[in-house]
């Protein structure tokens, strides 16, 4: 049996992350000054971050580097592992993946017969926590570090996601619509669909006037790449009444299973509070 590793952008608490014996390095972000790990294991922590970007503040992030991704992954060594798969964040959001590669070559040239298997996401928050349950699936039926990473890999092409973002001033910040757009669209209630392309870089996909129009949107986008739909994971970044009438949409059209889960400071650092994921498998690729 492999070890299994993931950094935090998978926002899952990170008590139920030591409970399922996998182990994590913490992404960090900075608010007001000060740097913090990503290391939230209540619903409380999440809550608190949301306030303080919801009173103003605008949180930063950076990635994890090579140093702390070597000393990551030298511990899980000295530990007993020599055989790993770690799932970081996505490489097209991020240079995290692309440390942790560096780091695990270095190491396994100091550990002869270690491998470690570093695979890239392409996603991120509740994307990534998918794709974590389906590693841990394939780690408990006995599977190689070899075999569960090729399988990995090809996941995220048929993993779909859509975003909904509340407050445009934060993608205005990152570069994603204009001030003056931004401007325009909070007057008239504009509610930017964000998805991640086939590398794991954000795009905006539509522009739904009011969260019911980008509701609606989403499960007739779900619909047409994925009628049989079984499971959909939601993101909600301080978001629970969106979320809840997400999920009754969901089981009313699909009768499937609706997973929530928070959208944390790794995402919401760029997105503001109020965002709201989708997150799904289909028998297509991603568009785009």
């Amino acid at each position: 049996m492999f070890t299994l590793a993931t950094d935090t952008s998978c926002d899952v608490f990170r008590s139920e992350l030591d409970a399922a014996g996998i182990a994590w390095v913490p992404l960090t972000f900075t608010l007001d000054g000060v740097t913090y790990p990503d290391d939230f294991t209540t619903d409380e922590q999440y809550k608190a971050f949301f306030a303080k970007v919801r009173a103003g503040a605008m949180p930063t992030t950076s990635q994890i580097n090579t140093f702390v991704q070597e000393e990551f992954l030298e511990k899980l060594v000295a530990n007993g592992a020599d055989d790993i798969v770690y799932l970081t964040l996505s490489s097209g959001l991020s240079a995290t993946y692309e440390s942790a590669c560096k780091a695990a070559e270095e190491v396994q040239k100091r550990h002869n017969g270690c491998k470690i298997h570093v695979v890239d996401t392409r996603g991120a928050t509740q994307v990534h926590h998918m794709l974590l349950d389906d590693a841990m699936r394939l780690r408990d039926q006995g599977m190689s570090g070899e075999e569960a990473a090729a399988v990995l890999r090809t996941i995220p092409d048929k993993t779909h996601v859509l975003f909904m973002v509340d407050d445009l001033n934060h993608l205005r910040r990152g570069g994603r619509v204009s001030g003056v757009a931004a401007a325009i669209g909070t007057l008239l209630k504009i509610k930017p669909i964000l998805t991640f392309d086939k590398a794991g870089r954000l795009h905006v996909v539509h522009k739904a006037k009011g969260h019911r129009k980008a509701l609606e949107y989403v499960v007739d986008e779900i619909e047409k790449r994925s009628p049989d739909v079984q499971e959909v994971y939601i993101a909600q970044g301080d978001a629970p009444e969106l979320a809840k009438e997400m999920t009754d949409m969901l089981q009313a059209k699909f009768g499937c299973r609706v997973k929530v889960g928070w959208c944390g400071p790794v995402i919401g650092a760029h997105t503001g509070a109020g965002i709201l994921g989708m997150i799904f498998k289909s028998q297509q690729d991603r568009p785009l």
